[in-house]
C-alpha cells in the first residue's frame, strides 16, 4: 500500500486481550485458542494464536476451520460428519484500505499485519491519540495490540481471518469446531501450533451476567471505581463506564472501553479499577458499568453506585516532645495549627508495640481540638505512639510515630526443652519451649560441626517462632552437628545459651574401600591374600569377591565375609584349580548398609600341581536288558564328602547330573537313548577342600 493511513486510539485502562491472558500457561508449543458463542440461529467463532512469532507466521499461511456434527436429536453419531468451512487469511491490503480511515480498530490491526508498508502519522484525530504502532516496534507489540483491537470489533476480527459466523446450523445438532494452521502452502514452512477446538450448539438463552462487586470510593474531587474481574474474565474483555450528575441521565465516559492489562508473568488480576475526576465536591454523582464480549454482545448494567466528593483533611499533627517519668508515665506533646482546628472534630492517641502497619490501636479518643498534650501509661516494654486528627468528613491524618521505652536491662530466661532431629534429606528440625516475656524479640541459633569448637550464629536476625529448620550436608565427613540457642528481647538483652544439642546425621557417606597389600601363590595351588581394612569408623563387615577368569561362568561370587574388624586381614582361597586365572576385589559395608566402592581388582594365576586321584578302577557298561548305563568305581579316601557327577550327551555341554555321597561307588543312569554316546565326569569333593582329580569315562549305548 503506497498510501499513508492515519489512525488513533486511547484506552481508559491499558489492556491485554482475552486470548493473550490465556497464554499464561507458558506452553512449550504455541496453541490456537478458540471460543464459540451460541445464538438461536447462528454460532460465532473467534480464534487466535497465543504466541507472537507463531501468530505472525500463521497469518501468512492462514487457518483451516472444520466443523463436525457430533450429535443429532440427542444421539451421538457413530462417525462425526465433517464439513470444511474454509481457509481464513487476513484480507488483502485493498480490502483494508476501505475501512481503516473510518475504523481505528481496523487501522491498528492493519498496521500490525502490514507494518513494513504502513506508516503512522498524527493527523486530524491527534487529540484522541494516546499511542500508535509503527514499523520499529517488535512483533509482540503488534501481536498484543492487533488481538486487542480485534477483541473490540468482531467484524475487524473477521477481516483479519480470526473469526467466522456459522449460519448453517440446526437446533437438533451439536457441533465440534477445530481450527488448525493451514500447512498446504507453497512456502513449505511448517508452523508448529497446537489446534484449537470448541463444542457448541445453537441456544435461545443469550442472557449475560451482571458485573460483580461494583463499588465507588469518593474522595476530594475524585472517585475510584472498582469491580470483580477474574470471575467474568472469560465472558467480558472490556467494560463501558457511564456517569450521572445529580440524577441526570447516564452518559458514557468516552467511546472507548476500560480493559485490563494487569495480568503479567502468570499473575491474574482479581479486580479492575477506574479513577474519574469530579467537577466539584458535595454534589451527587452516580456510576454504572456494563461488559462487552469479543462477539460484540453487551451485558446488563451493574447496580449504580453514588456518592459525593469531600474535601480531605490537609493538616497533619506532629509530636514535638515526650517524656518518661520514673513511675513509667509518659507525657506526650504535639503541634497542630490553630487555624486548622475548624476542619477537625477531635484528636486520638494511637499505640503499637511494634510500629508495624495495621498494628496501631486507639487508646484514647475524643481529645479536644484545642489540646496539645496528654499523659498516658506505659502499656508495653516498647511503646510506639501517634497522634491522629479526625476530620469533619471522617477522614484522618496521623503523625509520625515516636518510641517510648522504659529502662530495662533484664535478659530473657534461658530457652528450655531444646530438641531436634535430622531427616534423611539433611533438614534439621529444631524446637523448644517458647519464652513468655512480653518484650521478647525472638531467638538466635548457633551451630558447630566439631565438638568443643566455637559455634557460629546462623540466624541473621532474631526469629519469632520456637522452631527452626536448618540444612546440613550429609555427604561430608563429620557425622554429628551441634546447636544451642539464646533468647533476646527488643532492647537486645540476650539470655545465656541453652544446652548444647548433639545431633547425629543420617549416614549418606559410603565407607572407604579396603586395599590389597600383598598375595602369595602357594605350591599346592592355593592363593593367599593380604589386605588393609577400610578406615571408615562405622564399617560393619568386609567382603571378598572372586571371578573365575578362565571358566565358563564369569559371574562374581562372594567367597569370604567377616564382621571381625581388624587392622589387616589374611585369607587363603583353597577352592581353586591349578594353572587358572582368578580376579579378586574387596568391599566394605557400614552399619547403615552403605557399600564402599570396589577396591582395585587383582588378577592371579594359581600354581600348577598334580591333583590327588581319589576314585580308581572306574568302569562302566551298557545294560540293554535294564535299559540303563551302569558305572562302578573304588573310593580310596575316607575324607570324600560328596561326589559331583556331570553327564555329557554326545557333543553337548556337560551338565550336573547328580550329587552322590562320598562312600557311594556305583550309579545307574536310566535316562539314556539308543544310538548315543554318554560321557560321565566324576569329581570327588574332599572335606578339607583339597583339590582332587576328576575322572572321566565314555559309554556307547
Amino acid at each position: 500500500m503506497s498510501e499513508k493511513y492515519l489512525f488513533s486510539f486511547c484506552f481508559l485502562v491499558i489492556s491485554i486481550f482475552v486470548f493473550s491472558q490465556e497464554k499464561q500457561d507458558k506452553a512449550i508449543i504455541p496453541h490456537i485458542r478458540l471460543k464459540a458463542d451460541s445464538k438461536k440461529d447462528h454460532i460465532s467463532l473467534r480464534w487466535a494464536v497465543d504466541e507472537p512469532l507463531a501468530w505472525q507466521k500463521a497469518n501468512k499461511t492462514g487457518f483451516q476451520l472444520k466443523r463436525y456434527v457430533l450429535m443429532r436429536d440427542g444421539k451421538l453419531l457413530q462417525k462425526p460428519e465433517e464439513k470444511d468451512l474454509g481457509i481464513f487469511k487476513p484480507a488483502s491490503e485493498t480490502e483494508w484500505e476501505k475501512v481503516v480511515e473510518k475504523n481505528d480498530n481496523a487501522a491498528i490491526v492493519a498496521q500490525s499485519l502490514f507494518g513494513d508498508t504502513f506508516e503512522v502519522e498524527i493527523g486530524e484525530k491527534q487529540g484522541k491519540l494516546e499511542g500508535v504502532i509503527n514499523k520499529s516496534q517488535e512483533t509482540d507489540q503488534r501481536f498484543a495490540y492487533a488481538l486487542m483491537a480485534a477483541d473490540l470489533d468482531f467484524e475487524v476480527a473477521k477481516l483479519a481471518g480470526w473469526a467466522y459466523t456459522d449460519k448453517d446450523v440446526k437446533p437438533n445438532e451439536r457441533y465440534l469446531y477445530t481450527v488448525t494452521i493451514n500447512q498446504n502452502t507453497q512456502s513449505g514452512t511448517m508452523v508448529m501450533v497446537e489446534k484449537g477446538d470448541a463444542v457448541a450448539s445453537v441456544s435461545a438463552n443469550t442472557e449475560l451476567p451482571k458485573p460483580l462487586d461494583f463499588i465507588g470510593i469518593f474522595k476530594d474531587k475524585t472517585v475510584t471505581l472498582s469491580w470483580e474481574y477474574l470471575q467474568l474474565r472469560d465472558t467480558y474483555t472490556s467494560y463501558y463506564v457511564e456517569k450521572s450528575e445529580n440524577g441526570s441521565a447516564f452518559k458514557s465516559l468516552g467511546d472507548l472501553p476500560v480493559m485490563n492489562m494487569n495480568d503479567a508473568d502468570g499473575r491474574q488480576a482479581q479486580g479492575m479499577t477506574f479513577v474519574d475526576s469530579l467537577a466539584q465536591n458535595n454534589s451527587k454523582f452516580s456510576y454504572r458499568i456494563r461488559g462487552k464480549t469479543i462477539f460484540e454482545d453487551y451485558g446488563p448494567y451493574s447496580d449504580a453506585v453514588s456518592g459525593e466528593g469531600k474535601k480531605s483533611l490537609e493538616t497533619t499533627p506532629r509530636i514535638s516532645n515526650f517524656n518518661i517519668a520514673e513511675d513509667e508515665t509518659i507525657t506526650i506533646n504535639w503541634e497542630f495549627p490553630q487555624e486548622a482546628e475548624k476542619d477537625i472534630v477531635s484528636f486520638e492517641l494511637l499505640h503499637s508495640e511494634t510500629d508495624l502497619e495495621n498494628t496501631y490501636k486507639v487508646v484514647k479518643n475524643r481529645i479536644p481540638v484545642n489540646s496539645r498534650g496528654l499523659v498516658t501509661k506505659s502499656l508495653a516494654p516498647s511503646n510506639y505512639y501517634k497522634i491522629q486528627a479526625i476530620g469533619k468528613n471522617k477522614d484522618k491524618r496521623e503523625s509520625f510515630s515516636v518510641l517510648a521505652q522504659p529502662n530495662d536491662a533484664t535478659p530473657p530466661e534461658i530457652p528450655i526443652e531444646f530438641k531436634g532431629k535430622i531427616d534423611s534429606l539433611g533438614v534439621v528440625h529444631l524446637q523448644w519451649k517458647a519464652n513468655t516475656e512480653k518484650d521478647l524479640e525472638g531467638y538466635h541459633i548457633f551451630r558447630g560441626i566439631q565438638k568443643g569448637d566455637e559455634m557460629v550464629r546462623i540466624t541473621p536476625q532474631a526469629i519469632s517462632k520456637n522452631m527452626y529448620k536448618d540444612n546440613v550436608v550429609l555427604e561430608n565427613l563429620n557425622s554429628k552437628v551441634y546447636y544451642y540457642l539464646t533468647a533476646t528481647d527488643i532492647r537486645k538483652n540476650q539470655s545465656k545459651p541453652s544446652i548444647i544439642l548433639e545431633l547425629e546425621k543420617p549416614d549418606k557417606v559410603k565407607p572407604q574401600s579396603p586395599v590389597f597389600t600383598e598375595y602369595k601363590l602357594e605350591e599346592d595351588g592355593k592363593i593367599t591374600l593380604h589386605w588393609l581394612r577400610s578406615y571408615s569408623d562405622d564399617v560393619a563387615l568386609h567382603q571378598l569377591y572372586r571371578q573365575d577368569k578362565d571358566g565358563t561362568d564369569k559371574s562374581w561370587k562372594m567367597i569370604y565375609e567377616t564382621k571381625d574388624i581388624q587392622s589387616d586381614f589374611i585369607y587363603t582361597d583353597k577352592n581353586v584349580e591349578p594353572d587358572k586365572r582368578y580376579v579378586y576385589y574387596l568391599l566394605a559395608i557400614d552399619k547403615n548398609k552403605l557399600k564402599s566402592d570396589k577396591s582395585p581388582e587383582i588378577t592371579l594365576r594359581s600354581n600348577s600341581f598334580e591333583a590327588q586321584s581319589v576314585l580308581t578302577n572306574l568302569s562302566g557298561s551298557a545294560n540293554r536288558n535294564k535299559k540303563q548305563i551302569e558305572l562302578i568305581w573304588k573310593v580310596d579316601n575316607k575324607d570324600v564328602g560328596e561326589i559331583l557327577v556331570y553327564r555329557q550327551k554326545g557333543t553337548e555341554k556337560p551338565t550336573l547330573w547328580g550329587t552322590l555321597t562320598g562312600s557311594q561307588n556305583f550309579l545307574e543312569d536310566k535316562s539314556v537313548q539308543t544310538g548315543n554316546s554318554y560321557s560321565y565326569l566324576l569329581k570327588p569333593m574332599l572335606k578339607n577342600n583339597q583339590v582332587t582329580k576328576t575322572e572321566k569315562i565314555t559309554i556307547e549305548y
